[in-house]
C-alpha cells in the first residue's frame, strides 16, 4: 500500500549538496510549504535540489525560486526574447479651432497635484503566448480610466494603446494580460497626481506567464510631486470653464 493519505516519514531537502531542511511529515500535516532563504552568493543560475524520504508514505513536491534585491536603484534587464521599456508623459489639453483635444508631451518641469500623466510601456521580443506586464505606480498617484469624455483604453483613436486581453488597475500597480504577443506592442494608461512628496517607483516587469524564466524589467525611477499653488489651481479652474463652454 502507498499510504499516501496517511504519511509517516521524515523528509530531507538538499540544495546544491547542503542539507537545508529536515522535517517529519504526518497525516496531521500532510500538505506543507517550506521556504529556504539564501543570499545571492549561495545560489546560482542552475541549482540542484534533492529530496530524500525516510519512512512510509508518498512524497509529492514542487519548487520555485524567487529573487529579491535590496538595492535602491535597479537596472533595466531584458533580452532579444523579451524587452520592456517605460516612459512618462504629460497629458494636456490643447485648442484645435473650436474643439479641445488631449495630447501627450514629454514630461518636463514641475509636477503638481492634479496633473495628469501618461505611462507608456513598450514591449519588444519574440512572438509568444500569455504575457503579463506589471507596472507599479508612484504612491502619490492614482490610475484613471477616462478624462472628460475621452476613454483611455485601446478603443480610443489611433496611437493610444495596442490591444490587450485584460487590464487591471490595482491599488499599487497596473497589470496588462496578453493572450498573444506578436513581437511588438505599446501600452499606455493615465494616472492623476494626488499627494505631494518624493516617491521611488519600482521597475515595471514583463514575463511569459507559463515560462517565467523569460522576463524583462525596466529600471527603477524617482518622481517628485509638488503641492498645486493657488495660481495653478486658478488656471485649472479656467481651463475647466473653457472645456464646459
Amino acid at each position: 500500500m502507498s499510504r499516501e493519505l496517511s504519511p509517516d516519514y521524515d523528509v530531507e531537502v538538499y540544495l546544491n549538496g547542503e542539507n537545508v531542511l529536515t522535517q517529519h511529515i504526518s497525516a496531521a500535516a500532510a500538505s506543507q510549504t517550506f521556504s529556504v532563504y539564501r543570499k545571492a552568493n549561495d545560489v546560482a543560475g542552475t541549482n540542484d535540489i534533492r529530496v530524500v524520504k525516510r519512512g512510509k508514505g508518498v512524497v509529492y513536491f514542487s519548487s520555485s525560486l524567487d529573487y529579491y534585491t535590496g538595492e535602491d536603484d535597479v537596472a533595466a534587464r531584458g533580452s532579444a526574447d523579451l524587452n520592456l521599456t517605460r516612459e512618462y508623459f504629460r497629458l494636456s489639453v490643447v485648442e484645435d479651432g473650436y474643439k479641445l483635444k488631449w495630447k501627450t508631451e514629454p514630461l518636463s518641469g514641475e509636477i503638481h497635484s492634479g496633473d495628469m500623466l501618461v505611462v507608456r510601456l513598450k514591449l519588444n521580443g519574440s512572438k509568444a503566448r500569455h504575457v503579463m506586464i506589471e507596472d507599479p505606480i508612484p504612491a502619490g498617484a492614482e490610475q484613471v480610466e477616462s478624462v472628460g469624455n475621452l476613454n483611455l483604453d485601446y478603443t480610443t483613436g489611433r496611437d493610444w494603446t495596442d490591444w490587450y486581453s485584460s487590464r487591471e488597475f490595482r491599488d499599487n500597480r497596473t497589470v496588462f494580460f496578453l493572450d498573444y504577443f506578436d513581437g511588438k506592442a505599446t501600452f499606455q494608461y493615465a494616472m492623476r497626481v494626488q499627494i505631494p512628496g518624493q516617491f521611488r517607483v519600482a521597475p515595471a516587469r514583463a514575463e511569459l506567464m507559463y515560462r517565467a524564466t523569460t522576463q524583462s524589467n525596466t529600471a527603477s525611477g524617482k518622481l517628485a510631486f509638488l503641492e498645486r499653488s493657488r495660481t495653478n489651481r486658478q488656471d485649472a479652474e479656467n481651463a475647466k470653464v473653457r472645456r464646459d463652454v
